[in-house]
């Protein structure tokens, strides 16, 4: 009796230890990706909630949603407008759920290209263009506009992460011709490259004060692109130059590092998407038809990715993909999903 009194504890144990395991591990419930859709005549910035699409505008002009922020029950996505359907000129602006507000511009041409919320706190990375002809580096808190850049050679600002009081961007800054992959710190910028090979920073994400950044870097000047990734400036290539190839996205849980990106060759007749983790190249999106993944995030154990897929149609079609199972989203009423650019994982 002692015995089996002995096993039927055991068991209570390892039943009670797995049970607390389960709990500890969150669960998605609900996936946000911002994109847009073309309608014939023009884009129409949309976000999907679980694959139901959220229309921001009506279409009468061209809009891109780029990046996309869940807090609380509010969601916010940052992109542009275009003054007229043949796109010029472009408006940069954010909506929060549903409402619009426009971002304070100098110049014609603004574009918001990614955006995190800190309490009542909106941040959103992108570029205008100057007076001189180049494109100025800059963010926005609360509307209010800061230079990263002065103007004298081009920059862009592609990606934001907020950590208490510090505001990282990174992006790319020109040194005479070619790019150098640049990190602002609250406003001081620190260099990846050497000016020496065109690169810049696509994605960034900041965890227990390590900084990690996505991106891409030539093998030489105007050569092959090679995607990599760079952890508090120390940088790990993806692939070997090959192949052209984007680093897109980067994503970090625990002691784990996960990229997404895409490879091409010369002539472009195809894309290729790619996953990495920790800098080796995984099959989690290989039996799907996502072919340019554009953003990746982890959320428990799962990994989930977004970005343009081929649809029955042939067209493009936005899409997730939760552990390397393809979900297509809606695309119901219009020709294609012009992109599934970011996604959010509550």
């Amino acid at each position: 009796m002692k015995t089996i009194s002995k096993i039927i504890a055991l068991l209570s144990f390892t039943f009670l230890i797995n049970s607390c395991k389960k709990t500890d591990v969150p669960t998605a419930k609900n996936v946000y990706v911002a994109g847009s859709q073309w309608n014939g005549t023009s884009y129409v910035a949309t976000y999907w909630k679980n694959g139901t699409p959220v229309h921001l505008t009506d279409g009468s002009k061209s809009t891109l949603a780029n990046s996309i922020f869940v807090s609380g029950n509010d969601v916010y996505v940052a992109g542009e407008e275009y003054y007229v359907t043949s796109l010029t000129g472009t408006v940069a602006k954010f909506w929060k759920n549903g409402v619009l507000t426009n971002l304070p511009a100098d110049n014609q041409y603004n574009h918001a290209n990614s955006i995190f919320v800190v309490g009542s706190d909106v941040y959103i990375a992108g570029y205008e263009n100057s007076s001189t002809g180049y494109s100025i580096a800059k963010y926005w808190k609360n509307g209010v506009a800061r230079r990263l850049t002065d103007g004298s050679t081009n920059a862009w600002a592609n990606s934001i992460f907020v950590v208490g009081n510090d505001v990282y961007v990174g992006g790319e800054e020109n040194s005479a011709v070619l790019g150098m992959a640049t990190l602002w710190k609250n406003g001081v910028a620190v260099r990846l490259t050497d000016g020496t090979k065109d690169s810049w920073i696509n994605s960034i994400s900041v965890v227990n004060n390590d900084v990690y950044a996505a991106g891409v870097e030539s093998i030489r000047p105007y050569s092959r692109l090679v995607a990599k990734y760079w952890k508090n400036g120390v940088e790990t290539p993806l692939t070997d130059g090959t192949k052209n190839a984007y680093a897109q996205s980067v994503a970090v849980n625990g002691n784990d590092i996960y990229v997404v990106g895409y490879e091409w060759g010369l002539p472009v007749t195809s894309y290729t998407a790619k996953f990495w983790k920790n800098g080796i190249l995984s099959d989690e999106i290989n039996n799907s038809t996502m072919t340019k993944p554009q953003s990746v995030q982890v959320y428990g154990n799962d990994v989930f990715i977004a970005g343009n897929s081929k649809s029955s149609s042939g067209n493009s079609q936005a899409s997730y993909c939760k552990n390397g199972k393809l979900v297509l989203l809606d695309n119901t009423g219009f020709t294609t999903s012009f992109s599934a650019a970011k996604l959010f994982i509550t």
